[in-house]
């Protein structure tokens, strides 16, 4: 039976073979397979294309998702870094205003210090002013029962107190031996061309005595003074011409230390600056002044100008030399 089909089959190649018809047939279908053939190797070819395409897809997806996740990660990176820097930002912002307020209280300690500062060398001017007004104050107690004799020849080996005592019995009209305690020249030479001699009254009494008769050396070359210290001597000497003016000019005048009261009435220069007790005072208005305005809890207390002896201000006119 096969053997027949085979042969069946074979006949029948071989008649198309010889048919002319079916050659073309062939030949029609041959070409078509052809054609058909080269479509299929190009879809395998595209297929193949595909095939890369897809699993160059999958690499993409893959990196895709890769990059999807690093994008993640940088997302929450970011977000912590900018909740660092918002953190950063409120601590600069506290760090400015602690900065500011810091700032401000150093300037107001600045100015407080400059204050205090300024206030300390005020207590100190006062301080140094107090002690030199009361040096000189002393100077003036230690001097207070001194007369100054002006005139006096010297000779050699002469006794300066018996000298004295003569002058004023001589010259004065003094009766009486006067208790006199250290007597000696001193300083440059003055009227005669002798060294003034200073001499030491043991009784105030025996001394207002002595200046009450001072005028009775006006005209003569001698003079007699109270001693003073240099301080006060210079602010005298300045005052003296000014006394005179006012002795011309029939008003009364008293000198008391370093201060001349013209008609009872205190005689202020134009010049004239505070010193001793008086710029003392003059400061202390002024740092109390200073203290009340910056309201300063703890101020420092003075003491008040002390008031010159009733002996040393009860002075009279005729202290003066009687060289005026």
């Amino acid at each position: 039976m096969a053997a027949n089909t085979q042969q069946t089959d074979d006949e029948l190649s071989g008649n198309l073979l010889y048919d002319k018809d079916a050659k073309v047939i062939l030949m029609e279908i041959l070409k078509s397979l052809r054609v058909l053939t080269d479509r299929i190797e190009k879809i395998e070819k595209e297929v193949q294309k595909i095939d890369g395409i897809k699993e160059g897809l999958s690499n993409l997806s893959t990196r895709v998702q890769s990059n999807e996740e690093t994008i993640v990660e940088i997302q929450d990176r970011n977000r912590k870094v900018e909740e660092s820097v918002e953190k950063m930002g409120q601590i600069v912002h506290t760090v400015v205003d602690k900065y500011s307020a810091n700032t401000e209280e150093i300037s107001k300690i600045k100015d407080r210090m400059k204050t205090i500062g300024e206030e300390n060398g005020n207590v100190s001017n006062i301080i140094i002013q107090e002690l030199k007004a009361e040096v000189l104050d002393l100077k003036c107690r230690s001097m207070s029962d001194n007369l100054v004799f002006s005139g006096l020849a010297f000779q050699r080996e002469e006794s300066c107190q018996l000298k004295i005592q003569n002058f004023l019995l001589n010259e004065l009209d003094i009766p009486y031996n006067v208790n006199l305690g250290s007597v000696h020249r001193f300083g440059k030479p003055g009227l005669n061309g002798a060294r003034p001699i200073v001499a030491k009254f043991i009784h105030r009494d025996e001394l207002e005595d002595v200046l009450k008769n001072t005028f009775k050396l006006k005209g003569k070359t001698f003079g007699i003074s109270e001693q003073f210290p240099i301080e006060i001597e210079r602010k005298r000497k300045e005052l003296y011409p000014v006394m005179k003016m006012a002795k011309n000019e029939g008003k009364k005048v008293k000198l008391v230390r370093d201060k001349l009261y013209i008609n009872g009435k205190p005689h202020v220069s134009p010049d004239t600056k505070p010193n001793g007790t008086e710029y003392r005072d003059v400061l202390l208005r002024q740092a109390q002044q200073n203290s009340h305005r910056n309201k300063t809890a703890n101020e420092r207390p003075f003491k008040r100008s002390r008031q010159e002896s009733g002996n040393n201000d009860a002075i009279n006119e005729a202290t003066i030399t009687t060289q005026l």
